[in-house]
């Protein structure tokens, strides 16, 4: 009984003594399961710190790019206003709340590198002692390499001597060169320049020609052959004379003054003088009536010449004055025409055919002197050639992913061509729209077409120039000739077509 007893007492003292154990287990396990918890939560908050640092870094990220198209785009040659550039539009894209430990801008193989050194504070990796994510990021600005040709067509006329328009000019075409000066590792840019006013010109080209027809002088009446020389502004073909004053012509008691200009009619077999005569009342040459007619007519034939020419070129015989077609020897149609005596072009410079040499480019603007009147269709041809691997400029990039851009920049009306002058300026108007379509039906060996970006300065006809450009976004008009840097470097950004590369 006594051994039953205890046996009883046993069991319940053993079982007791196993429930306080397994309640001792129990708060073990708790304390176990707090302690491993911890990494678990540590890690858990870890990954929310980290998608947090990596949500700002994206927005960085875009800061960063920012900064290096501003630099990209930075037109100056002071490297430390460059950096400052693109600090400032770093900063200005930027969440104000990150650390940002460096920055730096450099340039590599023609592109902008931008990196950005910053910090992301913790919350819970904080627990773990680290209280801030180090991270970076780094932007790659280049330009596309694809390869460019562009034909700068620029006025060239005596209007464009007022207003700083021509210093102006200058400065800007400058800025547009810097651009593309020094990129290396990028696609071959070549640039060409062609001046225009009534005619271009050419220096040492060699190509077959028609000789311009010369008026006969001694076949002339008085009082026209008197003031008659075939080596002068207004009895050369497409030029206008000065006015010459006569006096007091006695039959009429009227004080008379004559200006000549020289045309031939549209099939070329006549060129024909034509003459503005002044009959005024006073001698002051006030009071006056006005008239103009025809003075002397000559038919002639196209004689073709050849060898290196340096001198001014006419308009073709349409429809090849509005063309890209290339002048073929044999068709005295398609030649060119001569002008040996630039007369009213005299300081005209001559066309640069496309090049890469930037600094041959800059001394050739840089000299450019106004004169002359104006003939946006003849610049437009030679852009055209220009931009053409034919005959008889050739040299343009033989890379078939090459993009053709023309700029036309002109600060006035049409004024006179080869058939016509301002009284019939609409005419004239007519050929450039011709010009400009057939230039923006140029295609690319890759299938798209040419650009053509058109310029107006202050002054010039606006419907024209809008109709010339490919469409309004490539259409400029500027009311100060301050504003062509502007648009120069605009432009550039465009053509350059900027591109993140990483």
């Amino acid at each position: 009984m006594t051994l039953r007893h205890h046996g009883k007492g046993s069991r319940r003292g053993i079982f007791g003594a196993l429930r306080g154990f397994a309640k001792a287990d129990a708060g073990n396990f708790g304390i176990i399961l707090g302690l491993t918890a911890i990494p678990v939560i540590v890690a858990m908050g870890g990954a929310v710190d980290y998608s947090n640092a990596l949500r700002e870094k994206s927005g960085v990220q875009a800061a960063a790019d920012a900064a290096a198209l501003s630099a990209a785009k930075y037109s100056g040659k002071d490297e430390d206003a460059r950096q400052a550039r693109a600090d400032m539009f770093f900063k200005a894209n930027l969440n104000p709340d990150i650390a940002v430990k460096s920055t730096a801008l450099k340039k590599v193989d023609g592109a902008w590198v931008y990196d950005a050194n910053f910090a992301m504070p913790t919350a819970f990796l904080g627990l773990m002692n680290v209280n801030e994510l180090d991270m970076s990021v780094q932007s790659v600005v280049a330009q596309a390499d694809t390869p460019l040709d562009i034909a700068l067509v620029l006025d060239s006329t005596g209007s464009m001597q007022t207003n700083g328009k021509m210093t102006q000019l200058k400065s800007a075409v400058n800025i547009f060169l810097d651009n593309f000066e020094g990129a290396s590792g990028l696609g071959k840019v070549q640039v060409a320049m062609v001046p225009f006013d009534t005619d271009v010109k050419v220096e040492n080209l060699n190509m077959t020609m028609v000789a311009a027809p010369t008026v006969q002088c001694d076949q002339m009446s008085s009082p026209d052959k008197d003031y008659c020389n075939d080596n002068k502004s207004g009895f050369l073909l497409g030029t206008k004379s000065g006015t010459y004053t006569a006096g007091r012509d006695r039959s009429s008691n009227r004080y008379m003054a004559y200006i000549y200009e020289t045309f031939d009619n549209l099939d070329s077999t006549k060129i024909i003088v034509y003459r503005t005569t002044y009959s005024c009342y006073w001698s002051n040459y006030s009071g006056c009536s006005v008239s103009r007619a025809p003075v002397h007519s000559r038919g002639y034939t196209a004689t073709k010449v050849g060898g290196a020419f340096t001198g001014c070129i006419n308009d073709r015989v349409q429809s090849y004055d509005v063309s890209s077609s290339a002048a073929q020897n044999s068709d005295a149609a398609s030649l060119y025409m001569r002008a040996d005596n630039c007369s009213e072009s005299a300081k005209l410079k001559p066309i640069v055919p496309l090049t890469s040499d930037f600094s041959a480019l800059r001394i050739a603007v840089n000299a450019l002197d106004p004169s002359g009147n104006t003939n946006i269709t003849v610049g437009v041809q030679w852009g055209m050639e220009a931009l053409s691997a034919a005959y008889p400029l050739q040299g343009a990039n033989a890379d078939k992913r090459t993009k053709r851009i023309m700029i036309v920049l002109t600060d006035g009306e049409n004024t006179e061509n080869r058939w016509d002058n301002s009284s019939n300026s609409g005419a004239i108007d007519d050929r450039t729209k011709l010009a400009c379509s057939n230039a923006k039906a140029i295609k690319n060996e890759d299938g798209t077409d040419l650009e053509l970006y058109t310029i107006r300065v202050i002054e010039g006809n606006d419907s024209l120039l809008k109709s010339c450009a490919t469409d309004a976004g490539h259409y400029y008009s500027v009311t100060n000739a301050n504003e062509l840097s502007a648009v120069f470097q605009d432009i550039a950004e465009r053509v350059k077509r900027l591109r993140i590369v990483s």
